[in-house]
């Protein structure tokens, strides 16, 4: 297909992006929802069926579209947190954390890489080390090649309040397909979870991980995200709402009709480097 067929084809697909509303209420994720920035492959050469969703530049594949609705029931859907009527954000219970780690021992036992085998974190790509704010988990590797994805081995309960103080390093570049994440209600065994994701372009924005292919429920949210600098970073998970919280504001809520079932904490990043220094889990 010549660029200009691509480009057609995009062209075809936005009377059905608008008749979706992709800025309507809705409560499944929409993989092409947050693909208008730069999430065209390099090479926008490529035979690409019409009515197929581009692979965003993480090379996840994503949902095809052929009706307004989408393939199989998935429809467009936002936040719906409304400005100036930010939700707070959940008091911890009194029964404390039932997961904390502030990697002040050197090490992370309690911490395995998705895809190894060694039984742990290694060294070159998560580690701990030695930061300006004491011992800090590291994603050390900068490159746009693939997910890193460290999960937490504590088991906890699907409905969960997570936090960390966490920074990106580095981007690979200033772009949204590549970000430095939080993962709530992750399973290692099916690579999914929901994850509130920190983007090269600046934004926040929540996305769905279903076997290894994401998806979001709108547009991202330009809070200003930049290298360097250390953000509280919360997610909260009850039922089939997802609320992220930036330094205690909200700044995405959603609701998912088809919510994952269960799973713990992890901790990602594609394009980015990332250093973890303290991170937490509760039950509400």
């Amino acid at each position: 297909m010549h660029v200009s067929r691509a480009f057609a084809a995009l062209a075809m697909l936005a009377p059905l992006l608008a008749g979706a509303g992709c800025s309507s209420a809705g409560a499944t994720p929409c993989a092409f929802c947050d693909a208008g920035k730069a999430d065209l492959p390099a090479d926008q050469g490529q035979d690409y069926p019409a009515t197929e969703a581009v692979a965003a530049a993480e090379t996840e594949a994503e949902t095809t579209l052929d009706s307004a609705e989408g393939v199989d029931g998935w429809r467009p859907a936002t936040r719906d947190t409304p400005a100036g009527e930010a939700s707070q954000p959940t008091r911890v219970p009194d029964a404390g954390y039932v997961f904390d780690d502030d990697f002040e021992t050197g090490q992370a036992p309690g911490w395995h890489v998705l895809g190894e085998q060694d039984g742990g974190v290694r060294a070159g790509d998560w580690s701990v080390i030695l930061g300006d704010t004491g011992s800090v988990l590291s994603q050390g590797a900068l490159d746009a090649d693939a997910w890193h994805i460290a999960y937490a081995t504590t088991t906890i309960g699907p409905d969960q309040i997570i936090e960390a103080k966490l920074r990106v390093v580095d981007f690979y570049a200033e772009a949204p397909s590549y970000m430095a994440a939080l993962i709530g209600r992750y399973d290692p065994a099916t690579d999914s979870g929901y994850l509130v994701a920190l983007r090269g372009d600046g934004a926040m924005i929540v996305r769905k991980r279903d076997h290894g292919t994401s998806a979001s429920w709108g547009g991202g949210v330009d809070v200003g995200i930049r290298a360097g600098v250390w953000y509280t970073v919360r997610l909260e998970i009850i039922g089939g709402t997802i609320n992220a919280f930036l330094d205690g504001v909200s700044v995405y809520q959603v609701v998912d009709d088809t919510p994952l079932a269960s799973g713990g904490v992890a901790l990602g990043s594609f394009g980015a480097t990332l250093e973890v220094d303290r991170i937490f889990a509760a039950e509400p």
